[in-house]
């Protein structure tokens, strides 16, 4: 069964085209010739551009974000088209035409920018040319962000723009003095609040280059590297390759921070594996998914939704990083168990352990492509700025892959690394920049203030009630929207409402960044879901719903970073909530599956399940609050194992 996986494990570290295939997204065009040259010509220049920027004095904020936008957005025409040669995706005209225009937008843009800066918004006259420009910008961004993420975003965005000019006529407390047309364009395009904001900004600085640090980790062999590892401490298990499947893809999150990423990834080796150890396909697949999903939850990527995060809140990113880690094990924790609980009821197997890789052999062929992260992690603690602390260990990896002849990254694989970052990257620069538009509508509109308003009015003045609220925006818009885009907007209509509720900032925008992941696993729309499904060759639907019996951390965890101490600053607090949680998060897969020692009957299940919600409770405010309720939990699991493990033994039919 390992065998299996080594012929496309040494394929990925030794052949480049097998490489590209990895690294690079897989919907996007095969192009070739000249016109493969030109891409590629300019994937690696905006690498090295952004690249060179971390490590130098910004050429300003319009200037950097214009430069970034006036490479991705041309990019996206020809690599997402809508021509096809010979049956296959292939630029045609309109390709080239968008392409073209979307230069020209920002170019203007890069080339306006100190005349921008010395005018005043809303009082200076808009020029013609300011104005057409502005116009093929937008519609270039809105067409850019269909091509990669589809039309959900794009309606969104066109909503809210006609809710700025349509201001007098809604009802109620929606309503406000409305912007002229020509007063939008300028607001959008011309002012740094508009799609050159801060969202734009860390899109086209440290983002890039934390993208960067993650295809530099998987083309120097990292992914290998953390699959053989993960393969070596699990594998072995009970149910192996479905363990292997959770340690790896807290490994890969660290990579790219991508779900859908990481299934296509890790995924393409654990499923099969899995499948033939036992597990069901939709089962398969639903691990996979949720053990995917928790590499967006991983320091120190955890998705791009975190360094937005970082910004909306003003709290440095080394901290979000830092209180994140605990309930991230703590998810990857409640996966591991109920994939155990799963393999003792159907009695799989793990792998032989003749065919594995070691422990020992594995760090000491790989320990040197662990070094960088443990830089990075060092530079955020010493006070180094995100984006050169990201951009020094992009460095640090390309000279450290020399250690090894299997990591070395040579001259073709240094050319897939940075083509393959700014190929990853434009799958989430015109997303950001449509996200950078909606929230520069709702801030200039007072939209803000009313959605707060009417959260906090249906809350009646309830934490609980309005997290809940929350939870449902939340899976509502992200029926159709990514992770990130659904994180902004929502952090941006919902965030102050949790805040006026006495929610602390970083608490708040935590619950929406973990309530936001729920969309790309539970049905009717679940993105992740379905990517794993078609690996597992499983039903989508039936894949989606045992993904949601399974996350249940996801859930959960939301609530206790409000009423619990999961984001306190006494260590104490923290372990105590997270062992309590720990126990919890261990028996719920016991009263979901009905088996321990032994098939539990109908009434041992709840009292599983009253022992589990007493530990939950356990959790809930202080240690000192939880004392009675922890005490009951102990009494309740003593007496539960005993009975379960030396009581009746007889199995019911």
């Amino acid at each position: 069964m390992v065998s299996d996986l080594k012929p496309l494990q040494e394929a990925v570290a030794n052949d480049p085209d097998s490489l590209r295939q990895r690294i690079y997204p897989r919907e996007q065009a095969q192009l070739s010739g000249p016109l493969l040259w030109i891409v590629t010509a300019a994937g690696v220049s905006l690498a090295l551009f952004t690249l060179y920027m971390a490590f130098t004095i910004t050429i300003g904020e319009v200037r950097t974000r214009s430069a970034h936008l006036a490479v991705v957005v041309p990019l996206i025409f020809l690599l997402y088209p809508i021509g096809r040669k010979e049956g296959r995706p292939f630029p045609g005209l309109f390709d080239f035409i968008g392409a073209i225009a979307g230069l020209a937008a920002f170019a203007w843009a890069f080339y306006s920018a100190d005349r921008w800066l010395r005018r005043f918004v809303g009082f200076h006259p808009v020029e013609t040319p300011d104005l057409v420009m502005g116009i093929i910008a937008i519609v270039v961004v809105f067409e850019a962000t269909r091509r990669t993420v589809g039309s959900t975003i794009v309606f969104l965005n066109l909503f809210f723009m006609t809710y700025a000019m349509t201001g007098p006529y809604w009802p109620g407390i929606f309503e406000h003095r409305g912007v002229a047309f020509h007063r939008l364009i300028e607001m959008l395009y011309m002012d740094t609040e508009g799609m050159f904001n801060f969202i734009m900004g860390i899109m086209a600085t440290f983002l890039f280059t934390f993208l960067m640090f993650g295809s530099f980790l998987r083309v120097s062999g990292g992914d290998k590297i953390f699959t053989d590892f993960a393969l070596a401490v699990a594998g072995a298990r009970r149910g192996g390759p479905a363990k292997v499947a959770v340690i790896a893809s807290a490994f890969m999150g660290m990579l790219s921070g991508s779900s859908i990423s990481n299934v296509l990834t890790s995924g393409a080796l654990t499923i099969p594996m899995m499948k033939k150890t036992g597990f069901k396909p939709h089962t398969a697949a639903a691990i996979e998914t949720t053990a995917s999903l928790g590499g967006g939850l991983m320091p120190p990527l955890m998705g791009t939704g975190v360094f937005i995060m970082a910004s909306f809140t003003g709290v440095p990113l080394l901290t979000i990083l830092a209180y994140s880690l605990v309930p991230a094990i703590l998810y990857f924790m409640s996966i591991y168990f109920y994939v155990d609980i799963k393999a003792r009821k159907y009695d799989l197997k793990g792998l032989p352990k003749a065919e594995l890789p070691s422990v020992r052999h594995t760090l000491k062929t790989g320990w040197h492509i662990f070094l960088p992260v443990f830089v990075l992690i060092g530079m955020l603690i010493a006070g180094y700025t995100p984006f050169l602390a990201s951009g020094a260990c992009v460095v640090m990896i390309f000279f450290v892959s020399f250690l090894r002849r299997e990591t070395m990254i040579g001259p073709r694989r240094l050319v897939i690394a940075l083509d393959g970052s700014t190929r990853i990257a434009i799958t989430l620069s015109a997303l950001l920049c449509s996200a950078a538009i909606i929230y520069n509508v709702t801030v200039e509109t007072g939209l803000l203030v009313k959605v707060s308003s009417v959260i906090l009015s249906f809350s009646y003045g309830s934490a609980f009630i309005a997290i809940v609220l929350v939870a449902l925006m939340s899976y509502v818009l992200g029926m159709g929207l990514p992770v990130t885009a659904s994180y902004v907007i929502i952090a941006a209509l919902g965030g102050p409402a949790l805040g006026e509720l006495g929610i602390p900032i970083l608490a708040a925008h935590l619950i929406i960044f973990w309530l936001a992941q729920d969309s790309t696993i539970t049905p009717p729309i679940c993105m992740t879901a379905f990517a794993a499904a078609r690996v597992a060759e499983a039903p989508p639907m039936r894949t989606g719903w045992e993904c949601v019996m399974i996350a249940k951390a996801l859930y959960i965890l939301p609530f206790m970073f409000a009423f619990g101490s999961l984001l306190s600053d006494s260590i104490f607090e923290l372990l105590y909530d997270a062992a309590c949680l720990g126990v919890m998060f261990a028996l719920m897969p016991v009263a979901f599956e009905g088996y321990l020692f032994r098939t539990l009957r109908p009434l041992e299940r709840v009292a599983v399940g009253v022992t589990a919600l007493l530990w939950l409770m356990a959790a809930v405010g202080t240690a000192a609050d939880g004392v009675p309720w922890l005490v009951a939990a102990l009494v309740s699991s003593v007496a539960l194992f005993a009975f379960l493990r030396h009581g009746d033994r007889r199995v019911p039919a």
